[in-house]
């Protein structure tokens, strides 16, 4: 298999024209039509139905652009693996959700990089289900997530907490003022969600919609709002007299875990390396409180 066929085929399934697609591979139009035919032969059947000015997808055009992304995803790991230095002899790849990599994951990457020196890191950020899926396939090796699955083939193990506060821009504002300052929503997993549903007597409709607390953090300093945040991400700010702590509202915490395959092959590395999460938690700079 030509790896360039797969990426040939997903980027005129992206552009629909033949002559977009040679422009952004660098190729001729003719070569990109010579390699989808090459692909069509390979697989059997044809992948787009050719119409003056409309390319369109066949229906087994559609079922390969999941394979294909996988393959060349596999690939592109594949190359990385083996591409590790001389003096590295593994690789870690890391997820987290991105409320994790803003407010603690990214600021520990340096500390991991010294303490574990033969390993090259390579990170991802993604959805809690995607993490899942990753780690089930292999693709993955340790996901730091808030609400972890429960599921007989990985291993999970509670690595902190985060503390959050409800915070606003205005000074003396209360729970009930949320509607009227504008309410940013942060998506803090579902448990937190469930709870967050009852903290109003009516629902608010949000003036924004993150799972990023950075995002949430810089819109509440340009533009004001009320957000659940972490309480070490914006105690800089409450000092300042930029944010306030709203009025009748509880800190509330979200436990934080990071899970491996219990079929790992490289099972004793990687629970050295989760070891060092549990300990770096402690440092201020990890934005998490000690367990």
């Amino acid at each position: 298999m030509d790896i360039g066929l797969l990426r040939t085929f997903l980027e005129v399934s992206r552009t629909r024209h033949f002559g977009k697609a040679a422009q952004n591979l660098y190729l001729t139009q003719s070569a990109v039509s010579f390699r989808i035919k090459q692909l069509e032969d390979l697989v059997g059947v044809p992948l787009f139905t050719r119409q003056r000015n409309n390319i369109m997808l066949t229906p087994s055009g559609e079922r390969l652009i999941q394979h294909a992304e996988n393959i060349l995803a596999a690939w592109q790991l594949a190359l990385q693996d083996v591409g590790v230095a001389e003096q590295q002899e593994s690789q870690l790849i890391l997820g987290g959700i991105s409320n994790l990599w803003d407010t603690f994951l990214q600021s520990i990457l340096p500390q991991l990089a010294a303490d574990f020196p033969s390993i090259s890191i390579r990170t991802e950020i993604n959805s809690h289900l995607e993490l899942t899926r990753s780690l089930i396939a292999g693709r993955l090796d340790i996901a730091v997530v808030i609400d972890p699955p429960t599921l007989a083939e990985l291993e999970t193990v509670r690595i902190g907490k985060i503390e959050l506060v409800l915070v606003c821009d205005k000074p003396g504002a209360k729970v009930s003022d949320a509607e009227e300052i504008g309410y940013v929503f942060v998506d803090w997993g579902t448990a937190f969600n469930l709870k967050h549903a009852k903290l109003f007597k009516k629902p608010v409709a949000p003036i924004l919609h993150t799972e990023q607390s950075q995002i949430a953090l810089e819109f509440l300093i340009t533009y004001g709002g009320m957000a659940f945040l972490p309480k070490a991400l914006v105690a800089s700010y409450i000092e300042d007299g930029k944010l306030h702590m709203v009025g009748g509202s509880r800190p509330a915490s979200r436990n934080v875990y990071a899970v491996m395959s219990k079929s790992a092959a490289r099972k004793s590395e990687l629970t050295a390396i989760i070891d060092k999460l549990c300990e770096l938690e402690l440092r201020p700079q990890a934005n998490l409180q000690p367990s």
